[in-house]
């Protein structure tokens, strides 16, 4: 790593060449990355030092937390088009902050009076982050209703996302209040999913939807052969080829009520274009597979979602058949996306670290017992199914 210091200006940018291709021939090979930390400024004449660097190594490279004034000087000259420039991130303290709720990927706080804060978990990389980040900014331009994301901060030795305060209570918050209002927001819910499926999204504005289940599928190299693995892409492949939006979160918890009774949606990570049915078919897995797994872990599975196994049958009820418009085309539905439904559950599951290695032999089985043994009867099982 070679650091960037003080302020590099035409009176030293031949010392700051001599070095710093000194440093270079000295590390033949080695990757370069600049830190610029401790740069307060730096000139043309500095700039173009940077370009003879890029021209020996041939690429972008990376230049890391750098302060806003240089930042602006690196983006109004255009060389965050040629070098991958990070902001130096604000540092935040929650110490004192109400906690607003948590996911499998962190926490969420009230920052300010108009602002929370979402606290990644450890091992969460930057790039990760800024992915959700990105997501989220570019669902709000398609007009989907959501939380405006702000900033990327640093927590301590954890990284954080800044957002509007929203006035507002997730859904699985509001039917804890009051059970009574179950059916009326199961069919609310259904209601702006369908809404939001007939958003197009434009080519190459956001990542490919399904990107999430192959990605899963792809950790589970040492609990399947290569074999099962393949015929497990086949089945998420034969899902038709769409280019709405997806949630790829789509449940209760993420969600939210405002004071006003608007719905708006959090956790956007995931989001995508692709299948509608992409979602249905999470929301299958939320609603009819949660705490239906080993038997030691259903409290943990029922105390994420945070609502009884009842209110998740019933609230699914409701839910698919206001979505699919008649109780007789919700049955038909369930039953193309439950082995579906089924895979995701499990191999989510077994992907993530709250289940132990010892369990994976168990759930691998369940896939093999309850979906590759219907895989050529499943193959292509999705095409037409929201048709009327």
């Amino acid at each position: 790593m070679i650091k960037l210091k003080g302020r590099i200006d035409s009176n030293n940018a031949a010392q700051f060449e001599e070095e710093m291709m000194d440093a270079v021939n000295k590390n033949p090979g080695e990757e370069i990355t600049l830190d610029a930390s401790a740069l307060e400024y730096i000139s043309s004449a500095g700039l173009r030092v940077l370009m003879k660097l890029r021209k020996i190594v041939k690429k972008a490279l990376p230049v890391l937390n750098v302060s806003p004034e240089v930042y602006e000087i690196f983006e109004v000259t255009g060389f965050i088009e040629l070098f991958n420039v990070q902001k130096r991130l604000r540092e935040v303290s929650i110490d004192g902050c109400a906690e607003l709720g948590s996911g499998a990927n962190g926490k969420v706080y009230r920052l300010t009076k108009d602002e929370m804060i979402k606290v990644f978990r450890p091992g969460i990389t930057l790039d990760e982050i800024e992915t959700e980040r990105e997501a989220s900014r570019k669902t709000f331009l398609l007009g989907v209703p959501c939380a405006i994301a702000f900033d990327t901060v640093k927590v301590g030795d954890c990284y954080g996302t800044i957002y509007e305060m929203l006035n507002a209570a997730t859904v699985q918050e509001r039917i804890r209040e009051k059970p009574d209002r179950l059916p009326e927001l199961a069919a609310s819910t259904a209601k702006l999913l369908k809404e939001l499926h007939e958003t197009e999204v434009p080519p190459g504005q956001m990542l490919p939807a399904d990107r999430v289940l192959h990605n899963t599928i792809d950790k589970l190299s040492e609990d399947f052969v290569p074999d099962e693995l393949e015929k497990m892409h086949e089945l998420y492949n034969s899902i038709p080829i769409m280019n709405r939006f997806v949630h790829n979160d789509y449940h209760a918890k993420n969600v939210m009520e405002t004071g006003d009774g608007e719905l708006m949606l959090i956790d956007l990570g995931d989001a995508g274009t692709g299948n509608p049915l992409i979602d249905l078919i999470h929301c299958c897995f939320i609603y009819q597979m949660m705490g239906s797994g080993t038997k030691e872990h259903t409290d943990d599975e029922m105390s994420f979602i945070g609502l009884t196994y009842g209110e998740l049958k019933e609230f699914w009820r409701i839910f698919l058949e206001t979505y699919c418009g008649s109780a007789e085309k919700a049955e038909v539905v369930n039953e193309k996306l439950l082995p579906f439904a089924t895979m995701q559950y499990l191999t989510v599951s077994m992907a993530h670290p709250r289940l132990p290695k010892e369990y994976h032999p168990v759930y691998a089985d369940k896939v093999r017992e309850q979906v590759l043994s219907r895989y050529d009867e499943l193959l292509g099982s999705l095409a037409g199914v929201m048709e009327d």
